[in-house]
Protein backbone atom coordinates (compact mmCIF):
# COMPACT_ATOMS: atom_id res chain seq x y z
CA UNK A 1 0.00 0.00 0.00
CA UNK A 2 0.99 3.27 -0.97
CA UNK A 3 1.16 5.32 2.04
CA UNK A 4 2.38 8.83 0.00
CA UNK A 5 -0.29 8.08 -2.52
CA UNK A 6 -2.94 7.99 0.03
CA UNK A 7 -1.91 10.70 2.11
CA UNK A 8 -1.52 12.86 -1.11
CA UNK A 9 -5.45 11.98 -2.07
CA UNK A 10 -6.71 12.54 1.65
CA UNK A 11 -5.43 16.34 1.41
CA UNK A 12 -7.31 17.13 -1.77
CA UNK A 13 -10.52 15.35 -0.61
CA UNK A 14 -10.63 16.86 2.95
CA UNK A 15 -8.68 20.29 2.04
CA UNK A 16 -7.04 22.12 4.95
CA UNK A 17 -8.01 24.32 7.48
CA UNK A 18 -5.58 25.99 9.83
CA UNK A 19 -9.31 27.04 12.07
CA UNK A 20 -10.99 24.37 13.57
CA UNK A 21 -14.79 24.18 12.97
CA UNK A 22 -17.81 21.58 13.72
CA UNK A 23 -17.77 19.07 11.40
CA UNK A 24 -20.66 16.25 12.38
CA UNK A 25 -19.50 15.07 15.33
CA UNK A 26 -16.62 16.97 16.58
CA UNK A 27 -14.51 19.96 16.07
CA UNK A 28 -12.11 19.12 13.06
CA UNK A 29 -8.98 20.89 11.68
CA UNK A 30 -6.15 20.52 9.46
CA UNK A 31 -6.73 17.34 7.25
CA UNK A 32 -9.99 16.46 8.80
CA UNK A 33 -8.55 15.47 12.11
CA UNK A 34 -10.11 16.17 15.37
CA UNK A 35 -9.35 19.15 17.18
CA UNK A 36 -9.61 20.04 21.22
CA UNK A 37 -12.87 21.41 21.48
CA UNK A 38 -13.67 24.64 20.66
CA UNK A 39 -14.31 26.93 17.69
CA UNK A 40 -11.67 28.80 15.93
CA UNK A 41 -8.17 27.32 17.39
CA UNK A 42 -5.26 27.07 15.01
CA UNK A 43 -3.13 24.28 14.02
CA UNK A 44 0.04 25.03 11.35
CA UNK A 45 0.64 22.73 7.76
CA UNK A 46 3.50 21.05 9.39
CA UNK A 47 1.55 20.02 12.43
CA UNK A 48 -1.21 19.34 10.43
CA UNK A 49 0.64 16.87 8.13
CA UNK A 50 1.87 14.91 10.98
CA UNK A 51 -1.34 14.34 12.40
CA UNK A 52 -3.02 13.46 9.05
CA UNK A 53 0.01 11.61 8.74
CA UNK A 54 -0.09 9.12 12.24
CA UNK A 55 -4.45 9.15 11.47
CA UNK A 56 -3.34 7.39 8.16
CA UNK A 57 -1.11 5.17 9.96
CA UNK A 58 -4.09 3.92 12.41
CA UNK A 59 -6.94 3.45 9.64
CA UNK A 60 -4.19 1.51 7.47
CA UNK A 61 -4.67 -0.88 10.64
CA UNK A 62 -8.21 -0.71 10.66
CA UNK A 63 -8.33 -1.56 6.92
CA UNK A 64 -5.76 -4.75 7.27
CA UNK A 65 -7.88 -5.86 10.52
CA UNK A 66 -11.17 -5.35 8.48
CA UNK A 67 -9.91 -6.62 5.37
CA UNK A 68 -7.47 -9.13 6.50
CA UNK A 69 -7.38 -12.26 3.81
CA UNK A 70 -9.73 -10.24 1.00
CA UNK A 71 -7.75 -10.12 -2.14
CA UNK A 72 -7.92 -6.45 -3.65
CA UNK A 73 -5.64 -4.52 -6.11
CA UNK A 74 -4.45 -1.33 -4.66
CA UNK A 75 -6.45 1.24 -6.12
CA UNK A 76 -9.55 -0.77 -4.29
CA UNK A 77 -6.98 -0.88 -0.64
CA UNK A 78 -6.66 3.38 -1.22
CA UNK A 79 -10.17 3.63 -2.03
CA UNK A 80 -11.46 2.10 0.82
CA UNK A 81 -8.73 3.57 3.19
CA UNK A 82 -10.16 6.73 1.89
CA UNK A 83 -13.89 5.43 3.32
CA UNK A 84 -12.58 4.00 6.59
CA UNK A 85 -10.34 7.69 7.06
CA UNK A 86 -13.90 10.01 6.61
CA UNK A 87 -15.96 7.42 8.28
CA UNK A 88 -14.16 5.84 11.35
CA UNK A 89 -13.50 2.01 11.61
CA UNK A 90 -16.68 2.13 13.43
CA UNK A 91 -18.56 3.72 10.75
CA UNK A 92 -17.68 1.23 7.45
CA UNK A 93 -18.61 -1.52 9.87
CA UNK A 94 -22.03 -0.61 10.09
CA UNK A 95 -21.99 -0.80 5.57
CA UNK A 96 -22.60 -4.79 6.17
CA UNK A 97 -24.06 -5.47 1.90
CA UNK A 98 -20.77 -3.68 1.44
CA UNK A 99 -18.70 -5.42 3.09
CA UNK A 100 -20.62 -9.08 2.41
CA UNK A 101 -19.92 -8.04 -1.07
CA UNK A 102 -16.27 -7.18 -0.33
CA UNK A 103 -15.46 -10.27 0.58
CA UNK A 104 -16.96 -12.33 -1.42
CA UNK A 105 -15.35 -9.90 -4.24
CA UNK A 106 -18.57 -8.27 -6.00
CA UNK A 107 -16.89 -4.99 -6.92
CA UNK A 108 -20.45 -4.15 -8.75
CA UNK A 109 -22.98 -4.77 -5.66
CA UNK A 110 -20.23 -3.15 -3.13
CA UNK A 111 -19.92 -0.21 -4.99
CA UNK A 112 -23.68 -0.20 -5.47
CA UNK A 113 -24.58 -1.06 -1.82
CA UNK A 114 -22.43 1.67 -1.10
CA UNK A 115 -23.76 4.18 -2.75
CA UNK A 116 -27.57 3.38 -1.29
CA UNK A 117 -25.60 5.08 2.16
CA UNK A 118 -26.22 8.43 3.93
CA UNK A 119 -22.12 8.60 3.79
CA UNK A 120 -22.62 8.74 -0.03
CA UNK A 121 -25.67 11.46 -0.26
CA UNK A 122 -23.21 13.71 1.81
CA UNK A 123 -20.24 13.51 0.03
CA UNK A 124 -21.58 12.54 -2.91
CA UNK A 125 -18.42 13.78 -5.25
CA UNK A 126 -15.97 12.26 -3.40
CA UNK A 127 -18.23 9.34 -2.18
CA UNK A 128 -19.03 8.43 -6.08
CA UNK A 129 -14.73 8.68 -7.05
CA UNK A 130 -14.22 6.22 -3.93
CA UNK A 131 -17.16 3.72 -5.24
CA UNK A 132 -16.04 3.62 -8.73
CA UNK A 133 -12.61 2.75 -7.69
CA UNK A 134 -14.01 0.02 -6.00
CA UNK A 135 -16.22 -0.90 -8.76
CA UNK A 136 -13.45 -0.72 -11.52
CA UNK A 137 -10.33 -0.98 -9.67
CA UNK A 138 -8.56 2.08 -11.48
CA UNK A 139 -7.57 5.16 -10.56
CA UNK A 140 -10.12 8.22 -11.25
CA UNK A 141 -8.15 11.45 -10.60
CA UNK A 142 -11.18 14.61 -11.43
CA UNK A 143 -13.75 12.26 -11.25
Amino acid sequence: MDKEAILAQLKKDEGFSAKSFWDFKQWTWGYGTKAPSGPGLLISVEDAEVELSKHVDGTIKAFDKIFAGVEMNEVRQHALVNMIYNLGAAGVLNFHNTLAAIKRGDWKAAAANARQSLWYKQITKRAERICKELERGVILNGV
